[in-house]
C-alpha cells in the first residue's frame, strides 16, 4: 500500500529578488504560537507556508467601478477586502480613481484557522500596489488590514514574524525551518469567526508566564524548541479551545519526539510540523496515524 505521508516534496519556485519581483501570498496553516503579551495585547507567530494546496492567484484590471470577486465565493469577505483597498486608497490619494475588477481565487475555506480573510486582503493590496506602482511598504498595508480587521502579518512567509494583530506593530524574529506540514480539518462542519473568539485574549492571562517560554523558545535558533513551542501553545489552545482528535494527536508527537503540533488556535485545523528531510521511520508512523485513526489523507504544506 502506498505511503499516505509522500516523502517527496514540493518542487521549489526558483528564487526571487523582492526588490524586483512581486510579492506573493501563500497563506498559513494554524500558528506556531499564540497567547499574549505582560501588558495582555494579543501576540500570533503565524505558520505563514511558501507552498500549499491553496494556490492563491489575482487579477487586478481597470473597470467602470471598484469590484471584487473571491473564489470560492463567500458574502462576507469582499465586504471587508474592499474596505482594506478603500482604505489605502485614501491613505495613498487615488480615491476618485479606484476603478478596479479584482478576482482573488484558490482562497483558503472560512473560519478554519486558514488565514482567508487575511489571504484575501493581502492580496488584494498588493495587487493594487503593484498595479499603481505604489512605495507603500509591507508594514503599511498591514496596518490598514488591522484597521479593518484581526489580522495575520503574510507578506513575509520565509519567515517567522511576531505580530499584534490588533494595531499591526510586528517583528521579523528569525528565518522559518525548513518543515513539511500534515495537516487535516478536526472538524469539517465547523467553522469559527475569528471576530467571535476575542475573549480567549482575556482567558490567556492565566497562561501569561507560559507564554514567556514559548515565545523565548521560538527566539532561539534551535529547530526542536521552535517545534517544542508549538506543541506546547496548541496544549495551552486545546485548553480555551478544545478540537477533536488533539490527545490522540500530542501522543504521537511526544511518542515520536522529532516532531511538533500545530494549531489553529482560532480555527478547526491541526498538523504534524516534520523537518525535512523526513526520516522514513516518521513518514510511515504518520501514515499510520492518518490512514488507521483519522481515516483521511493529510493536507500538505511547506515552509521555505
Amino acid at each position: 500500500m502506498n505511503s499516505l505521508v509522500s516523502l517527496q516534496s514540493f518542487k521549489k519556485p526558483p528564487l526571487s529578488d523582492h526588490r524586483i519581483l512581486p510579492v506573493s501570498i501563500g497563506g498559513k496553516v494554524g500558528e506556531w504560537a499564540q497567547g499574549i503579551n505582560r501588558m495582555g495585547e494579543p501576540v500570533i507567530y503565524s505558520l505563514t507556508v511558501t507552498r500549499s494546496p491553496f494556490q492563491i492567484r489575482k487579477v487586478v484590471e481597470r473597470s467602470d467601478a471598484l469590484s471584487v470577486i473571491i473564489h470560492p465565493e463567500t458574502l462576507e469577505e469582499p465586504a471587508k477586502t474592499r474596505s482594506a483597498i478603500l482604505a489605502l486608497a485614501e491613505s495613498y490619494g487615488f480615491t476618485d480613481d479606484c476603478k478596479y475588477r479584482i478576482v482573488i481565487s484558490g482562497s483558503p475555506p472560512r473560519g478554519k484557522g486558514l488565514g482567508s480573510s487575511s489571504v484575501d486582503m493581502a492580496s488584494a493590496l498588493l495587487g493594487i500596489r503593484e498595479r499603481r506602482e505604489l512605495n507603500v511598504s509591507k508594514a503599511d498595508l498591514y496596518k490598514i488590514m488591522c484597521k479593518i480587521e484581526r489580522s495575520d502579518y503574510l507578506f513575509d512567509p520565509q519567515s517567522i514574524v511576531a505580530a499584534n494583530p490588533l494595531d499591526g506593530a510586528h517583528r521579523v524574529v528569525r528565518r522559518a525551518p525548513e518543515c513539511s506540514i500534515f495537516a487535516w480539518d478536526s472538524e469539517p462542519q465547523k467553522c469559527v469567526e475569528t471576530e467571535a473568539v476575542r475573549y480567549l485574549d482575556s482567558c490567556r492571562k492565566s497562561f501569561e508566564s507560559e507564554y514567556r517560554d514559548i515565545f523565548a523558545m521560538i527566539e532561539t535558533r534551535e529547530v526542536s524548541s521552535i517545534l517544542r513551542a508549538a506543541t506546547r501553545s496548541a496544549e495551552l489552545n486545546d485548553c480555551l479551545l478544545p478540537k477533536n482528535g488533539f490527545e490522540a494527536a500530542r501522543k504521537l508527537v511526544k511518542d515520536l519526539g522529532v516532531i511538533g503540533l500545530i494549531a489553529a488556535h482560532t480555527g478547526t485545523w491541526l498538523g504534524f510540523v516534520v523537518p525535512r528531510p523526513i526520516e522514513k521511520d516518521v513518514c510511515l508512523q504518520l501514515s499510520e496515524f492518518f490512514a488507521g485513526t483519522l481515516r483521511k489523507k493529510p493536507v500538505r504544506f511547506e515552509t521555505v
